[in-house]
């Protein structure tokens, strides 16, 4: 998200100056004229986040959590604040309350004092805090925020505890192979003259890692910063998007995890009062593949020029065809809401399915692996054992 500052005439003539965040030039264009003015100029104005860190989800949610139900009490916001400051422990996020309070104060709503938090907080809760704000439903919009988090963190914790068993088997199977090859091997070996290729093959190579073990180690930290740099040029991620969507079994377990979040936050939003096609473009971007992002600039377009939402989405093929056929169905009998959120539901279980299935899938391959390292150097630490009886 960009803030601009801008003028535009209204039709009355009146020249008025004023602040936005938008995602692009073209966006704000769009905003500054929904009201039947017109964009006389617009600026970016100096990015203010740089240095600031997200919030973490899990305080994402208290701070939505807290802040609705106070407000759905009654309370007014900036008393809502206060407390919520008074009551929070110290940390970046009593910071940034006290900040909010402090603009809230001064006039300011709660969606352009969050806007000013730079990168705390993330462009779906400012839109739709905003959306809460005209709707006159602040509340709800806050309430629906923190359960669309808390499901969100939930699905990728699951995620990571799914990844967690086969990330440990590497691990065993790199420390097994390093005590083998540079302790257990060597003592085995010593004083033995006629040893075999495969054992002498380690041997050397243990021997070359003991030397060179300080280019080795400066070569790993390397390409522990160097991966994710290649990984984020635009090209390369792109093309390891589109190979999670399109690799045979696990492309299509992973595009129905891509499509439990997209509809999960295309419920979100729409629910909370946010225009479908924006909804759309936010959900999308928050699926976090540049391959979706690319093949969904095709159904925004046209959405745009008229074409129903479900027809757009399923020329596309990017999400489980599922989703196409129930947003049919919720376009044609008018409660395209409900079914949204249904669909979403439906969806964080599959996803959690297909979580399931990843896992099952990488296990055996894990495995496999670490029996085939294993039984290598096993294989070598015995044939000069059994070279050896053959000599007696």
């Amino acid at each position: 998200m960009q803030k601009y500052s801008y003028v535009a005439l209204t039709p009355e003539g009146k020249t008025i100056r004023g602040t936005m965040v938008a995602q692009s030039d073209e966006e704000i264009k769009q905003l500054v004229t929904k009201n039947g003015n017109y964009c006389l100029s617009y600026t970016r104005l100096k990015d203010e986040s740089k240095g600031q860190k997200a919030l973490p989800t899990k305080e994402v949610v208290n701070f939505c959590s807290q802040l609705g139900s106070i407000l759905k009490a009654g309370v007014p916001l900036a008393t809502g604040l206060d407390m919520l400051y008074s009551k929070t422990d110290k940390g970046p996020l009593k910071k940034v309350i006290g900040n909010v309070y402090e603009m809230v104060q001064k006039g300011s709503s709660l969606s352009e004092a969050l806007v000013k938090q730079g990168k705390t907080f993330p462009p779906m809760m400012i839109n739709m805090v905003k959306a809460g704000e005209m709707s006159g439903d602040l509340d709800g919009a806050l309430n629906k925020l923190a359960d669309h988090f808390e499901k969100d963190l939930k699905l990728r914790n699951q995620i990571k505890s799914a990844m967690r068993y086969p990330k440990t088997l590497a691990l065993i199977t790199v420390a097994v192979v390093i005590l083998l090859v540079s302790v257990v091997l060597p003592r085995m070996t010593s004083g033995m003259e006629n040893i075999p290729a495969l054992t002498k093959f380690l041997l050397d190579m243990s021997e070359w890692i003991k030397v060179n073990w300080p280019y080795l180690l400066i070569a790993i930290v390397v390409l522990y910063f160097v991966v994710p740099m290649i990984k984020n040029i635009p090209q390369v991620r792109f093309g390891i998007d589109k190979l999670k969507c399109r690799f045979p079994r696990i492309g299509k377990l992973m595009r129905m995890i891509y499509t439990a979040r997209f509809a999960r936050n295309l419920a979100t939003l729409y629910e909370g009062g946010i225009q479908l096609v924006d909804a759309i473009t936010m959900a999308t971007q928050i699926v976090g593949n540049k391959y979706i992002e690319k093949c969904m600039e095709d159904a925004l377009v046209r959405v745009k020029k008229g074409e129903s939402m479900s027809k757009a989405i399923g020329s596309v093929d990017v999400f489980d065809p599922l989703l196409t056929s129930m947003l049919y169905v919720g376009e044609e009998s008018g409660v395209l809401s409900e079914v949204l959120t249904r669909v979403a539901d439906y969806f964080d279980e599959e996803s959690n399915n297909a979580t399931k299935a990843l896992t099952g899938m990488l296990e055996p391959i894990m495995m496999i692996i670490m029996a085939g390292v294993i039984g290598t150097i096993l294989m070598a630490v015995l044939l000069p054992m059994f070279q050896q009886y053959d000599e007696i």
